[in-house]
């Protein structure tokens, strides 16, 4: 039998254990991702992102459609519904950026 101010703080600690630490990119990671974000907002291309998050990666698909200073906006669509929403996401919390396959393999050619 534990008393509750026990469970509590074996709940945290446990929280605490399943955090993840933020990767950290070189500079060329860093390139490759600012590029991404330029040429999905400059020519209105969707892009798949990783996101880092305290406690797991989220992965997102979108059109980047307006940047500020530390963040920008991702235009989504639900591919089961089709409803159009958008999130605003910070820089620092992007991991990796693709371009999405069609645009690749059209630039190709």
């Amino acid at each position: 039998m534990m008393l509750p101010e026990h469970k509590d703080a074996t709940r945290r600690q446990a929280k605490q254990t399943d955090r993840l630490v933020r990767p950290s990119l070189d500079d060329q990671e860093v390139e490759i991702i600012s590029t991404v974000l330029f040429q999905s907002h400059r020519h209105q291309k969707v892009v798949r992102l990783t996101l880092y998050g305290e406690y797991e990666l989220r992965s997102v698909t979108g059109i980047v459609t307006c940047t500020q200073r530390d963040s920008f906006r991702l235009d989504t669509e639900n591919p089961f519904t089709g409803v159009a929403d958008w999130e605003w996401f910070m820089f620092r919390d992007v991991i990796k950026a693709e371009l999405s396959q069609e645009w690749t393999a059209r630039s190709l050619n």
